[in-house]
């Protein structure tokens, strides 16, 4: 009997440039990395996990997408420009990551036209928004008043922070099988004008988007603004975005 092949799954890898760089000789060189508990979450759903880094050139976008079956997009200790939806910096700015925003933004427009399914996580979901032409609160505690503290430090992030409502019809709903769910929280950005084609599926109590899905049919694309990845082994709800998502590379996989 044939052994399924597994599904390649590439994952956007974060940037440091040699502020936590490592012992001489190589002190100051650009590294890049990813958090274990997405390749653990990839891995655990049935995928095979494929770092891309921000130094790929654009003119490689399509040989990298070439390569895999689905896309997350990963979060990230950094803030997306606020140039890129058409603002100036109004409120509080922490450090930005033009490569990997870029990067991440290219691969998403052509993840969609390649019917590539995609997930976003935290600065992931809020890319996606972004390259659907949205919107974000630069920070939330400047400029939504009476909003939660999306912060939960120091509380740990495999511990939940708050609850989410799921909207009723919507696919996170479907995926999840529940009406609200608790979720960590380690944001003071968040979605403020929603992308075209996008639709919100997700929300905190005080209002703020937790999550945002394809407005219509299409491939699988699903953003959320809190870390799945970081509840996979304590939440059901976690492990089952996940498998779902797995389940929609196998199926692009097998449609290729």
């Amino acid at each position: 009997m044939a052994t399924m092949v597994k599904p390649v799954i590439g994952l956007t890898a974060d940037t440091d440039e040699g502020k936590e760089a490592s012992r001489p000789p190589f002190r100051g060189e650009t590294t890049y990395w990813l958090k274990k508990s997405y390749l653990n979450a990839v891995e655990r759903s049935g995928g095979l996990p494929f770092p891309i880094t921000p130094a790929i050139k654009a003119s490689t976008t399509d040989a990298y997408l070439s390569l895999i079956d689905g896309l997350i997009v990963t979060g990230g200790y950094f803030d997306i420009d606020p140039a890129l939806y058409g603002e100036k910096p109004i409120a509080r700015i922490d450090e930005i990551k033009p490569d990997r925003t870029l990067m991440e933004i290219r691969l998403i427009k052509k993840a969609v036209r390649l019917k590539i399914p995609l997930l976003g996580v935290c600065g992931g979901h809020q890319a996606i928004n972004i390259a659907f032409g949205g919107g974000l609160y630069q920070d939330i505690g400047a400029q939504a008043p009476g909003a939660l503290r999306h912060e939960q430090k120091p509380k740990p992030v495999s511990q939940t922070s708050h609850e989410v409502k799921i909207t009723g019809d919507s696919m996170l709903r479907r995926i999840v099988g529940k009406d609200k769910i608790k979720v960590n929280s380690t944001h003071h950005q968040s979605v403020k004008k929603v992308g075209k084609g996008l639709k919100v599926c997700a929300t905190a109590p005080d209002g703020i988007v937790e999550a945002i899905e394809r407005d219509g049919s299409g491939s699988f694309l699903v953003g959320v603004q809190w870390h799945p990845e970081k509840l996979y082994e304590s939440d059901k709800a976690s492990r089952k975005l996940f498998r779902q998502f797995i389940n929609k590379c196998i199926a692009c996989k097998n449609s290729r």
